[in-house]
């Protein structure tokens, strides 16, 4: 029965990992603090921009229009170089910790495959009773291979 849970525990973890990671991400990359200060003076400067009629002054109105646009390449970039930060970081770590869990659950598959995961199921599906009992030679047992299989497609059709 130990071996039923941990499995289950294990893909629920597989499937809901790549939610939590992005949630994770989130807070560990927030905007810094020149980005605020950046982004703060791009909208006084806008604010200003439309208090100036761009044809009475024009050369202070394109003065503060380039200001603008090189403001907003620097935001821009700060936001382009967080955003691949986080998007490197979540991906090698949701494929690091996948890894892990396929080891996991490879490693278990192989020691236990002899054993039973649930057993006491001799008429419930009783056409394919022997195909889901498979290696242990149980009759009315749940092998430990189409336990993983039916578990993961049920966590992959609940997450979806």
């Amino acid at each position: 029965m130990f071996t039923f849970w941990m499995i289950a525990v294990f893909i629920l973890i597989g499937s809901l990992l790549p939610s939590i990671v992005k949630w994770g991400t989130h807070f560990v990359f927030k905007v810094s603090d020149e980005e605020k200060k950046i982004r703060e003076e791009f909208r006084g400067l806008r604010k200003e921009l439309t208090g100036i009629s761009a044809v009475d002054e024009f050369a202070r109105y394109a003065r503060i229009q380039r200001k603008m646009n090189k403001l907003d390449e620097q935001i821009q970039s700060l936001g382009q170089s967080r955003m691949d930060g986080r998007e490197s970081v979540r991906w090698k770590l949701t494929k690091a910790i996948q890894v892990v869990n396929g080891a996991v659950l490879v490693y278990l598959a192989v020691t236990q495959r002899y054993e039973p995961v649930l057993t006491g199921l001799p008429d419930w599906f009783w056409p394919l009773n022997l195909l889901l009992s498979y290696p242990t030679g149980i009759e009315g047992a749940l092998s430990i291979v189409f336990w993983l299989f039916i578990c993961n497609n049920a966590c992959r059709a609940l997450i979806k």
